[in-house]
Formats: C-alpha cells, structure tokens, sequence
C-alpha cells in the first residue's frame, strides 16, 4: 500500500506533558530530562482534528512521500492536496524549496511569481492547489512546506499555540537523483552539548537551559541549539526565515549543515535579523539532506523552532 498523506493528529497527553514542563520554569533545564515530542495541530485539544496533505501528479495520481519527482523542461507541475479536517477556519503559507532554498513558483490561476504563497481554508474543507516551479540542473531535492497560521504573531506564554505554529509541514521529494553525491560543507558548532536536553531544534539565550523565547529584539545574540536524541548520528539542513523570507543562519550561510551525533545538541551563535516592523522569525531542520527516501520516515520529515516575534528597535 502506498502511504500518501500525513495525518497530523492530537496527542493530549503529550500536550500536558509539555505545558506542565514549561510552565513550572519555563525553561528546560540540565537537571531537567526533555521528554517532548510535540506534533499537534490543534488549538482547542479536541480527538479527531487532523490535516491530511501531500502532493498527486497533473493526473491526479498520489505521489509517495520520500519518493522521485520528474520533470520536463527543467520545471516540475504538481498539485499539492490538503484536508483541513478541522473546527477552525485557518489560514496557511505554502513554500517551495530547491535544494534548501527558497525557491519561486506559480500557482495556477495566479499569473504572478511568487516565494510564497498565501492561502485560507474553511472549516473541514479541502483544496487542490497546481504549482508550477522551474529547477535548476544541480537540482537533487525539492521540497515543499506548509506554514500554519503565517501571519500569527504569538506574544503569550501559551505554551499549546507555540507547538501548534512550531511545527511545520513538510512534503520532501528527490529530483534529477545521482549516485553520485557531492561534498557537504558542514560548519563547526559553537559548542558541543551531552546534557539530556536534546530537543531537535531549540532557540535559547543559554548554554546550559532551553529558554523558551517569545519575543526579543532584533540584533539580539542567541544560541540555535540542533539536538539528537537518537541512538545514530543524524545530519540536518538547518534553514532559516523571516515572515516566511528565507534568510541567512550564520555567516552568510543560507544552509547550515551539521551532523549530530548520538544523544548530543550542538551549539550555534547567531544574531536574529533587522526588521522594519514585528516580524515571525523561525529555523527548520531537514533531517538526512538529500538522502530523502519513501522508505525512511524520518527523512521526510522537517522540524521546526518556536517562532521568535522580532520587535523593531526603534
């Protein structure tokens, strides 16, 4: 059987877990093991609220996950499929990626060019969108992301929406596939951590606690900590946006690539970027870039930092 859509499912007590665990300190402390795994997708906790998505070729035929798309002419046409199985009316941004960067596309009915594409859906509705995206000749991995809720920007410790805008939706497929695999330049972390806080992707102002950020100002120095806690290495593309604009993590560096090793977070200094205005800043990782498969679920996941509101200085 080929598995198409995921279903983004309420996990109450992880829930619980997670809300308790925060708000006692609000931090994620050395003394403190996370046991977090946060994949909700609903604001109000109720069993059965779900998002099913994924991508069908012009035919309408369901395209595996994880799997290999073609293209013609150095363009790939695909539809992506969403159910919003939910009790809320909500609006979501669709992104395209080529190889981790931000790449522009149309969408049929709408004759301009776009990075990103804005939409609202109805309560317990569906919606099939064409998108039409031009890949470059080194292409090997195209991606596409669903952001929840783009334009929300979240200034309360309300530790249930953070989940809820944390994760990200992603639909990761291999294009132009090679045997032959190019050298990735991974970038030295700051610090290496094995203190049991291993969190997949965290951004804190501490190297020995997750401190939950809200807001902050722009220019602020902050650590990006990329945790596995895994028994194997894993290796991450670590991308970063603003207000859903790609932007640079480190050192000029669209893509960070770090490999993890077993139950150890590696430590990352960064500054958050200038805004004119308050702006939804956020990092995702990629797990095993350019090694996406149908067969291994985790490569085709993403995972996504809290949001950080960004307040303008001025």
């Amino acid at each position: 059987m080929k598995k198409y859509y995921k279903m983004v499912a309420i996990s109450l007590l992880s829930l619980i877990g997670t809300y308790f665990l925060f708000n006692s300190n609000f931090y994620l402390s050395s003394n403190k093991k996370s046991n977090t795994s946060i994949t909700t997708d609903s604001e109000n906790r109720e069993v059965g609220n779900t998002i099913a998505y994924g991508i069908k070729n012009l035919e309408g035929e369901h395209i595996d996950n994880g799997s290999a798309l073609n293209s013609k002419n150095k363009e790939v046409s695909v539809v992506v499929s969403i159910d919003h199985n939910m009790d809320e009316d909500r609006k979501y941004a669709l992104l395209v990626l080529d190889n981790y960067k931000q790449k522009k596309f149309i969408v049929e009915n709408k004759k301009q060019v776009v990075n990103k594409h804005f939409f609202k859906m109805k309560s317990n509705s569906s919606i099939n969108i064409k998108v039409f995206a031009s890949i470059d000749s080194d292409s090997r991995e195209l991606t596409f992301l669903l952001v929840k809720k783009p334009e929300y920007k979240l200034k309360e410790n309300d530790l249930y929406r953070a989940a809820v805008l944390e994760e990200v939706l992603s639909m990761r497929y291999s294009i132009n596939k090679s045997d032959i695999m190019e050298e990735i330049s991974e970038v030295r972390p700051d610090a290496i951590i094995r203190d049991g806080l291993n969190e997949n992707l965290f951004v804190t102002n501490s190297q020995k606690k997750l401190q939950f950020i809200i807001t902050e100002k722009e220019g602020k120095k902050l650590l990006l900590s990329a945790g596995n806690d895994s028994n194997t290495e894993i290796r991450y593309a670590i991308i970063a946006f603003k207000d859903w604009e790609q932007v640079t993590v480190i050192d000029n560096k669209e893509v960070l690539y770090t490999t993890v090793p077993p139950e150890t977070r590696h430590l990352f200094h960064f500054k958050l970027p200038k805004v004119k205005h308050e702006s939804n800043f956020q990092f995702i990782a990629l797990p095993f870039p350019y090694e996406v498969s149908p067969i291994n679920y985790e490569s085709q996941q993403s995972f996504g930092s809290f949001r950080v509101v960004i307040q303008n200085n001025e």
